[in-house]
């Protein structure tokens, strides 16, 4: 039933979105999610899913600042780095990043929901930059596409 339920999903195209979260070394944690989606407009806020299996999982748990990003067609690389590998990212990659995506909203974390293998995060959106020279990188039945 599982796999049935991730081939049905797959059938929705999503942006590909990452969020990257500071850590204690002053360099930050990235993560690949699908889960992304806009809650609320008064006050703004968004959330995204936590596998709780995933290795990233205490980095953003216990983080209380994030940041959510759309990813660019030319950020494709980014993609397999962030999803396969767990090496952090510095202050200059992190800026580097923010300057090449779609969007990014900084963010402070507003509540967290366990809910079955997963935690659901709200965040309270306090800053947008918007890039509209960039086109998203997309993803759609196990492949990232572009526009």
């Amino acid at each position: 039933m599982i796999e049935k339920f991730k081939a049905a999903l797959s059938k929705y195209p999503t942006g590909i979105a990452c969020v990257l979260s500071k850590n204690i070394k002053n360099n930050y944690n990235g993560i690949i999610i699908n889960s992304f989606s806009s809650v609320s407009l008064k006050p703004l806020m968004v959330l995204w899913s936590l596998d709780i299996k995933s290795s990233k999982f205490k980095n953003f748990k216990s983080s209380k600042k994030q940041t959510v990003v759309l990813l660019s067609k030319n950020q494709k690389k980014l993609v397999n780095k962030m999803a396969f590998q767990n090496d952090e990212i510095s202050s200059l990659e992190y800026k580097k990043i923010i300057d090449n995506s779609v969007f990014s909203l900084q963010c402070n974390k507003f509540k967290e929901i366990k809910a079955g293998d997963h935690f659901t995060i709200f965040l309270k959106v306090k800053k947008i930059l918007i890039n509209s020279k960039t086109k998203p990188l997309l993803y759609y039945q196990k492949k990232i596409l572009t526009f």
